[in-house]
């Protein structure tokens, strides 16, 4: 199975080239990521993964700033996802950290294929 096609809402092919140029300018964000994820990046189409979890991200907090309750799966979703980048952390200047590389990439992504397309 070919992991691009997890990212919804996008075409395969611009996603794919989306995440090529991101990665000249932001692999080692990719892979902190990654490490704190604990997702090895010697699988294939690790980034892939990451830029998922990314997009996941940025879709908890839209839910999370919206003015409409969202129902319990998308809540436990958004939890998990913060519980993911919690791991291990310290303190909150660590989570905070990750977060920003989080909507960093993802802002990007947004950018990138928009410039792209």
């Amino acid at each position: 199975m070919d992991r691009i096609a997890l990212i919804d809402g996008f075409e395969q092919d611009k996603v794919r080239e989306t995440l090529d140029v991101m990665l000249r300018d932001k692999e080692n964000e990719f892979r902190e990521l990654a490490k704190t994820l604990n997702i090895p990046t010697n699988t294939d189409d690790w980034q892939v993964i990451v830029l998922k979890f990314c997009l996941d991200f940025e879709e908890c907090l839209t839910i999370w700033t919206d003015s409409v309750e969202p129902n319990s799966i998308k809540n436990a979703k958004c939890m998990t996802i913060m519980r993911e980048l919690a791991k291990g952390k310290e303190n909150f200047s660590e989570i905070i950290n990750m977060q920003n590389v989080a909507q960093t990439l993802f802002s990007e992504f947004h950018e990138t294929y928009k410039r792209l397309s």
